[in-house]
């Protein structure tokens, strides 16, 4: 009983290595995106600033992958005090196994068009992204 009770105390620090050690640097990372042109332009640029990083190899198919990385997009539009009228955009990543058991879960990253980020709210939004990214992991 007492072998039962201590493995079950110790199966959430279990895990939670597992997880840590599928995320750990130079691991591979599927970028997944919903099939907007939103979504697949962001996951593009995604794919890109991940490679510059260069804290995970990007994978170019799921089965080449350690974990996938599912890019959620939101999209808004109108006139706000700081967009012009452009489209803002939000952008959460969430990290999973590839059998889609969430491992960790990002905040979402908005970005509205100004001329601070050349009126690209995409771009922007990925920028952020990467930075909380790095933040946690690096």
């Amino acid at each position: 009983m007492k072998s039962i009770i201590l493995t079950l105390l110790m199966l959430p620090a279990t895990l939670s290595f597992a997880q840590e050690e599928v995320l750990k640097k130079g691991n591979t990372v599927y970028v997944e995106a919903n099939k907007t042109d939103v979504g697949k332009s962001a996951a593009q640029e995604l794919k890109t600033a991940l490679q510059d990083w260069d804290y995970w190899k990007v994978a170019s198919s799921k089965a080449e992958a350690d974990f996938v990385l599912k890019l959620e997009t939101k999209i808004s539009g109108g006139v706000t005090w700081t967009s012009w009228g452009g489209k803002g955009v939000a952008l959460s990543a969430s990290l999973q196994s590839k059998d889609n058991d969430e491992i960790w879960q990002s905040e979402f990253y908005k970005a509205s068009p100004n001329g601070m980020n050349g009126f690209n709210s995409q771009s922007a939004a990925v920028k952020k992204l990467v930075k909380g990214l790095r933040k946690k992991f690096d």
